[in-house]
């Protein structure tokens, strides 16, 4: 995903404006490219914290952002965002990309962002598709039974309520943890044919194949999974990234906050 929002990444990033030689947290690393770019933004005097739960996705980041030059200021950890394992005001600023939705314990989590910002910074929650993205240009009645399969797919994972759910109700979940200083910024991604190999690479392995194949299966008629098959498997010859008049869009919304000060 991070290749793919690279370009648009970046300029969030910068309009977020980070002060320089800032010192924050990027909560859910993940590999490693979205601190490697909060840590470029922060300059040669700031620092970031990567944290991921997983010790293979921390190793795998350090691998990633070795030799980079903003990777000397880039400290990766293992840890939970339900428990930080830092001090109380120790960061400027918290990051937290695509990972709040996954964690059941939202407001724990968000009382965690709290503990560790310093009065007056700032908790950034950035969620992909709080609107749906749109990946079938042409074809909207089956993509809508397909996001409706996902949205049932996730209850289970999201301890009842889906991740679309969560995502909906960021603003909510942070104005309950006692934030009222916020703001909302959307972006949206358009990418069209001939895609560059990160956004082919993304729409076909991590959305068609992963996102779109066998787990979502059961939940969709044998008429729309036929028809998803065509559209979106690899080797099809219909597969829609073929087409030289493809087109997605992909909508990212940042949920900014500010802490009491």
């Amino acid at each position: 995903m991070n290749r793919f929002q690279e370009p648009e990444a970046r300029r969030i990033i910068a309009d977020l404006e980070l002060p320089p030689g800032s010192r924050g947290l990027d909560v859910g690393c993940g590999i490693g490219l979205y601190g490697l770019w909060l840590a470029e933004a922060v300059g040669g005097a700031g620092h970031v914290i990567g944290m991921e739960p997983q010790a293979e996705r921390v190793d795998a980041a350090r691998a990633l952002v070795s030799g980079e030059p903003a990777g000397e200021r880039l400290e990766l950890r293992v840890g939970d965002g339900t428990a930080i394992p830092l001090p109380d005001r120790s960061v400027d600023w918290v990051w937290c990309g695509d990972v709040l939705h996954h964690i059941v314990e939202t407001e724990r989590a968000i009382r965690e962002f709290l503990r560790v910002v310093r009065p007056g910074g700032r908790i950034i929650v950035k969620e992909s598709q709080v609107l749906s993205a749109l990946f079938l240009p042409g074809h909207p009645e089956l993509e809508r039974h397909i996001q409706l399969a996902e949205i049932r797919r996730t209850l289970d994972e999201g301890g009842g309520r889906s991740f679309q759910e969560r995502r909906q109700t960021t603003l909510a979940s942070l104005r309950a943890a006692g934030l009222a200083e916020m703001e909302l910024r959307s972006y949206l991604l358009e990418r069209r044919a001939p895609l560059r190999p990160a956004d082919h690479g993304f729409i076909q392995h991590t959305v068609f194949t992963r996102n779109w194949g066998e787990r979502i299966r059961d939940l969709l008629t044998a008429e729309d999974w036929t028809k998803r098959s065509a559209l979106c498997e690899a080797n099809s010859k219909d597969n829609v990234l073929l087409s030289p008049d493809y087109f997605c869009l992909y909508p990212i919304t940042l949920f900014v906050a500010r802490v009491p000060g």
